[in-house]
This record gives structure tokens, sequence and C-alpha cells, in this order.
């Protein structure tokens, strides 16, 4: 039986919404060329239920008129809808909606379609961003309103100080009350309209970097009827970056600076999209973004990726999420110049810590396939000295001979060390350095044999990995009393090496645990692991791996490792290990 609203595609085609004269909102399908296509508009948006419903029930549904059948949308597409429609009509623009012109039934259709996505937009006359109803209307225009006072400040100091942006900010400061935000005024209103619409789950959409990061004009953010551009994001974000140094700035406005927005504005300003970047490093530094549909943490990105010309992975939403996320692994391992880097993208969602037991979400994946639904910090299998990896702890067997068979991973590696003690997790308050200051040693000027420092020059090292990552480069320890020390009285440098250190630890030691091995080594593991773990050398790998045996000689796999005096391939130099001694190595 045919389709009454879909008709099939051809490869090069996609269809578009054209809006109808009538009551309510009244649309046909049209198919185009996708290289000839007429102008149109693309929808980004959020899938599901609105994220301003006022007193809407819980149960309610939404219909549109789609080549004279009704058709079913979901709420928060039917307010964009609602919201658009007139200006859409009366200019009679197309629109491309992912979840109209695409056949969402039809799951050959999506996995053809997906692949067009980054054309779509980036072919798009605009791109329009549905963030969703504003709670408060007056809230919200005095946001935008203070969005372009921000913008103004920001282009009229450039223009003075011929594009020094720290001059810029030299001069910006919580006196100016057209800017910073007082209570009871209508600038303080406009701070918590900006607040309310950057809180936003669209925000935090995986799909928003292929979809809303183009050139500043391009795009236009609705909140309603209302709306503004990235430039006005970018000036906001700053303002709330320079304002949050100031003791003044309240707390939640503190927030604006960080998360979502300050990832996208930068993404769009750093060029990722302009120069490509591997599928990996956006995987993994797009973690933290969400999508309802868990196969799009990584089919949402194929498109920016650089190194995916040959289409190595395909889009197939018939395939099962472990099967997805392995073909991630398959990819990854097939790329010599990542090693064992996917590895690091293994983390573990905590359940409970009782003592020396702790025990952690199982998927039902293989133990080495990542879960990208999961979200945590990956420091060491991203971090890079300059132009080469930051680490090399299996010194010149730096290639593998991995091989995938079934829920099975085998490998080659060395079996160097065992965890014979472990610190309690640093998960708590990750504002606080007081958990890992438990961690030191007892005997700080005892020596450390693995590299002859003192045990507390030792310790002060591996909590940071040896990493600065905001320099990426090694060679650095960690001043716990400089950063237990409070910013008032602290010189500048100070400041700035105390914000770097911070960072490091945490991205070091956060959500991790500290060990003692057999072999009188200290490191740093991930938090699952247990006394008796086994720490392993693989080939091709930059890390120390901990591995848990199992039954018939396999492994489970539980984290990579920083251990302090054998990350750069000491355990070679010295003859400890050569190609002779190997060990074929399964994880499960």
């Amino acid at each position: 039986m045919s389709n009454p609203i879909y008709q099939p595609l051809s490869p090069d085609e996609i269809r578009l919404l054209r809006f109808l004269p009538g009551n309510g909102i009244i649309a046909k399908l049209e198919t185009w060329n996708l290289h000839r296509a007429h102008e149109y508009i693309a929808l980004s948006y959020t899938w599901g239920l609105a994220p301003y419903r006022g007193d809407r029930p819980s149960d309610v549904t939404y219909a549109i008129t789609l080549n004279e059948h009704s058709f079913s949308v979901q709420e928060n597409l039917h307010d964009a809808l609602m919201c658009l429609t007139p200006e859409l009509r009366q200019h009679d623009r197309l629109l491309w909606i992912d979840a109209i012109c695409i056949n969402q039934n039809d799951i050959p259709e999506r996995n053809a379609q997906i692949l067009l996505m980054r054309y779509i937009y980036e072919h798009a006359t605009l791109v329009y961003g549905w963030i969703g109803l504003p709670s408060d209307l007056e809230q919200n225009e005095l946001a935008i309103q203070l969005m372009r006072k921000f913008n103004k400040v920001l282009h009229e100091g450039l223009v003075t100080n011929n594009d020094d942006m720290n001059a810029v900010a030299s001069q910006i400061s919580p006196d100016n009350k057209e800017i910073f935000p007082e209570v009871g005024t209508d600038c303080y209103r406009g701070w918590l309209g900006i607040q309310d619409m950057f809180k936003r789950s669209y925000w935090r959409r995986t799909w928003i970097y292929q979809e809303a990061t183009g050139p500043p004009a391009y795009t236009r953010f609705y909140c309603g009827s209302s709306y503004f551009n990235m430039t006005l994001v970018s000036a906001s974000v700053f303002m709330a970056h320079h304002f949050s140094e100031f003791t003044q700035l309240e707390f939640p406005f503190r927030n604006l600076a960080r998360g979502p927005l300050f990832a996208i504005s930068a993404f769009r300003t750093e060029g990722v999209i302009a120069h490509g970047d591997s599928l990996l490093e956006l995987i993994d530094s797009l973690r933290g973004t969400q999508a309802s549909q868990p196969r799009d943490k990584a089919y949402a990105l194929l498109g920016l990726a650089a190194d995916l010309q040959s289409a190595s992975i395909k889009p197939d939403y018939g395939k099962s999420l472990c099967d997805v996320y392995t073909d991630i692994v398959r990819f990854s391992l097939s790329q010599p110049k990542y090693g064992l880097q996917i590895l690091g993208h293994v983390m573990r969602l905590r359940v409970s810590f009782e003592g020396e037991e702790n025990t952690y979400i199982r998927n039902g994946f293989p133990s080495w396939v990542p879960d990208y639904r999961e979200y945590g910090v990956n420091l060491f299998q991203t971090l890079q000295e300059g132009s080469r990896w930051a680490y090399n702890a299996c010194g010149p067997y730096n290639i593998h001979s991995a091989h995938i068979d079934g829920r099975r991973l085998t490998l080659q590696g060395y079996h160097m060390d065992g965890i014979s003690s472990l610190s309690a997790p640093w998960e708590h308050d990750v504002f606080s350095t007081k958990e890992v200051e438990a961690w030191a040693p007892e005997d700080p000027k005892a020596i450390y044999s693995p590299t002859g420092q003192t045990l507390g020059d030792a310790f002060h090292t591996t909590i940071l990995a040896d990493m600065n990552v905001v320099k990426k480069s090694r060679g650095h320890m960690a001043d716990l009393h400089l950063m237990g020390t409070s910013n008032d009285g602290l010189t500048a440098d100070q400041h700035k090496h105390k914000n770097w250190m911070n960072v490091a630890l945490k991205c070091a030691s956060g959500v991790r645990r500290l060990c003692g091995t057999e072999a009188g080594r200290m490191g740093i593991v991930a938090f699952p692991a247990r006394v008796g773990d086994l720490l392993y050398i693989l080939c091709g790998g930059q890390m120390i791996y901990t591995l848990r045996p199992k039954e018939g000689g396999a492994f489970e796999f539980i984290g990579d490792a920083y251990v302090h005096g054998v990350m750069d391939g000491q355990l070679f130099e010295d003859g400890t290990f050569d190609g002779k001694n190997q060990e074929t190595v399964i994880l499960e």
C-alpha cells in the first residue's frame, strides 16, 4: 500500500515543507534535488515536550494537516510551528524539519538522509534554532535588549582599543549599571531572562554542533517570536565570564560562563567546522551533550569528522546500540594514528562504594566498548604534548595488532604490576582539595625508588598525572597549599597558577583513586579498580591499563591509569620487557 504522505526518495533528494493558506498549520511536502533545491530554512530544535509548558496538561496531543492528512507532531515542534508558520506562509518560505521531511518509520530512509544532514544545514538560506516559548514575555524582551547592549559595548571597545580584547575587558566594571545586574533593575531582569534562555536543553543537544554553529548571522535563535544570533550569544558568554571574576556577581549568573554556551561559542570561533576534526576527538569532547536517540551520540557527528571521507561508519538505526558503539571501536582500531586511544573512552557510572568493594552500572556491553551515554572527563587518552601523545608507556611497541571477534578484543601486552592498596575516590566535593590531601604519604621525605624523588614530590606529580592540561606540557607538580589558599591576596601570577592546577587536578584525579602497587609504585586509577586488579602495558597504548582476571583466562577491562615512573617506556629502556615476553591479552 502506498504511503499517502511520503513517496520514496532517490539518494540525492530531500523533502521541503511549504505552508498553505488556512486556519491552523496546513502544509504540503515537496521533493527537491538536494543540489538544486530552492532557497529554504532549516529548523534546529529539541524533540519531545516543550521546555516551557505553562499549565498545559501532560496528556495533550498535537497535529498538523500535512498533504491533506492529519499528522502528529511533538509538543515542542508544534510550539515552533505555531510561532513561525505565519512568517513562513506570508513570505512563501520552504522549511526543512527532520521529524516531518524524513519518514521516521522508514529506517533505510533515515539511514540515508542522516548522511545529508550537514549539507542540508550548511546550504540552507538560514537556520532557525527554536529554544522554546518564553516563560516571561517582558523578561525575555529585556534579555535580548541586554544582549544587544553587551555586543554594543564590546564592539565600541574593540574599535577604541584597536581590537585588543584585554584592554576592552579592563575597562568593563560592575560600576556600569547598564550591563551589570543590580537587584530590582531592568538590567537584573534581563540577566534573569538570559539565564532562563541559556539553561534550556536545546543548548545541550549533540545535534546543535552540526545544525547551529555556522556563521554568526546565519542562525537565528527563537524564543517565542523574538530572536537573537550567535554574535549576541558570544557577547553574553563573554560578559558572564568577565563579571564572574567579581564577587558582586550572583552565583547563578556565574554559570552562564560555563557549560554548553561556552562550548558552542568556542566550537564555532575555533573553526572546527571549517577545518574538520577527528571522529574520536569530536565524540569525546562532546560526550556531555544529549541525544534523545543514543545512537546519535555517534551519528550526529559523522558529518563533522574529517577522517570519515570514505564513509567508514554508516548510520544504521536498525543496529543495536552496542553494535553502533562497537563500530566506533572498530573504526578507531583501524586507524594507526589512534593507537588504543579508544580504550580511554570506557567509563563507569558509580552505583555504590563500600570499602574495597565498589559497584558500577554494567550496561551489557563488552567491558572494552565505551557507552557514550555515560559522561566523564577522559584526560589521559587525549592529552598531547606539542604534536605528540603526552605518554608512551608502550615504548617501542607502539603498534597494536588488535582483533575483534564478537564480544572479545584480543591484544598483545605485558603484565607489569598489580594493585596492592587504594585510596577512597575523590568524588564528593570536587571544589575542595581535602579528599586529595588525605591521599598524601605519611612520610613525604622518604624516597620513591622508581624515580629517585621524595615520596612527597612523586605524590604531587602523580595527582596531576604530571601534566599541565592548559598548556599541554609535562613536568608539573601540584601545590596543594596554594590551591587551598583564598584568592584574596594572591598575585595575578599566583591566581593564574592556581587556576590551571585546579583544572589539572580535577581532570587527572577527579572520580579516580590513588593506588599503591605490589612493586612499590603509585598511580591514579579508575574508581572501579580493586586491590588485586592487574596493571598491564598494551602494545599500541600510551597508558597503563587496569585489567581484572576472569575465569577462563580472559580479562575485564576496568580503565586506563597513570603510574608514576613508567609512562615513557622506562620498563623497555631498562630491559624489564622486550619483544620476547609479550602475552596475548583477551578482553571480554
